[in-house]
Formats: structure tokens, C-alpha cells, sequence
């Protein structure tokens, strides 16, 4: 019977399967600094508000602090916020904290970008590794059916290359995940700080509508 899928065809989708995977591998990689640079800048941002809001609270005047060098979508998440809510402090406090928990559920999307190619590569890597490793071994076992069960220690050498396929479906989606998770803390991290600037605004709301109740 003639088969469906030549060997050739196999140790080429094997192979593009390990190109595959190290391309992964390289992208999470890029795609952790680049998000690990981003989230750092809007945290340094997250302190310089905080810190001008609670001076602002003990009776000192608010200072804008300057603006991040980063693009507005990577490091302005603290100035969009803490702006906004300078913009509508004359709004009840109750309106403002709404209008802030929406703004802060945005900013939490643009933070969490990257994040989940990081956890889908983690999850899925060992599959196609595993993919690849059933390929290679499919190959191998057609090849000793070829040969009348000849042939052991080149269709063992052959087994052994295609299992290299599920180490490096291992070994790309472990850092994967790692990265994945360390990512997630700091976005937590930083969306605290938000929660922090978002509860000084709000008391700031909230100490004016006093003064002007009485």
C-alpha cells in the first residue's frame, strides 16, 4: 500500500517544526524585554504621581512630573491617569472613581500586551515538540518496515534524533511560562500602582467635597 505521506515529506515537517519552535523560543524572548522596558517605564511613572498627589493632600501644590520619554502607550499609563482625574476633579467622587476604574481597565489591556503569546507558547510548545517527535519516529518505523526489521541501530539512531524534538518543545515553553508569570507579577505590580494613584485622586475628591460642604 503506498503511503500518503512520503519520508521526505516527514523529516521536512519534523524540521520545520524545530525551526519553529527556536523561532518561538527567540520571540519570547524579545517580546519579555520589550514589555519587561515598558512596564518598568510606566511604574517610574506610577511613583512620581504618587508622590505629588500625597504632597498635594498634605496641603502641598500638585506638580505635574514630566513626561516619560516612551510612547504613550507604553509609559503614560500613570500620566493618562492621574490626568484625567486632575481634568474631572470637579466631578461628585463617586462619578470620578467610576470614570477611573474604567480608565484603569484600559490601561491594564495596554499593559498586558505580550503577555498572552508568552503563556500560548508555553502551552502549546511541548505539542508541536511532540509533534515533531511522532513524525520523526513514524519515519523511523517505516523505514524498518522497508527493510524487513533490519537495520535497529539506524532506525534507533533515528528515533533518538526525532525525540530531540520534544527537548526543545520542553525547552522553549519552560522559559515560556517562567517569563509568562514574571511578566504577569509586574503587570500586577504596576496596575497596584495605578490603584494607589486612582485612591489618592479620589481623596483628594473626596476632601474637596468636604471643604465644601461646610
Amino acid at each position: 500500500m503506498t503511503a500518503l505521506i512520503s519520508d521526505s515529506l516527514l523529516h521536512s515537517i519534523e524540521h520545520g517544526i524545530l525551526g519553529l519552535l527556536l523561532a518561538l523560543g527567540a520571540a519570547c524572548l524579545a517580546v519579555f524585554a520589550w514589555r519587561w522596558r515598558a512596564l518598568g517605564l510606566a511604574r517610574k511613572g506610577a511613583d512620581r504621581w504618587r508622590t505629588a498627589l500625597e504632597g498635594d493632600l498634605t496641603g502641598e501644590k500638585v506638580v505635574e512630573p514630566a513626561k516619560s520619554n516612551g510612547s504613550a502607550a507604553e509609559s503614560g499609563c500613570a500620566d493618562r491617569l492621574a490626568r484625567m482625574g486632575l481634568r474631572n476633579s470637579g466631578l461628585c467622587p463617586e462619578a470620578l472613581e467610576k470614570l477611573m476604574e474604567t480608565q484603569v481597565i484600559r490601561e491594564r489591556k495596554i499593559l498586558e500586551r505580550g503577555a498572552r503569546f508568552l503563556g500560548t507558547v508555553g502551552a502549546n510548545a511541548p505539542f508541536l515538540g511532540l509533534t515533531g517527535t511522532v513524525l520523526g519516529i513514524l519515519a523511523a518505523f517505516r523505514r524498518m518496515a522497508e527493510q524487513g526489521g533490519s537495520g535497529g541501530v539506524e532506525v534507533m539512531a533515528a528515533i533518538s534524533g526525532a525525540l530531540i524534538a520534544t527537548a526543545a518543545g520542553l525547552i522553549v515553553a519552560i522559559p515560556a511560562v517562567v517569563l509568562y508569570n514574571v511578566l504577569k507579577a509586574r503587570v500586577r505590580d504596576t496596575v497596584d500602582g495605578l490603584a494607589e494613584i486612582r485612591g489618592l485622586l479620589l481623596a483628594r475628591s473626596l476632601q474637596a467635597a468636604s471643604r465644601e460642604a461646610f
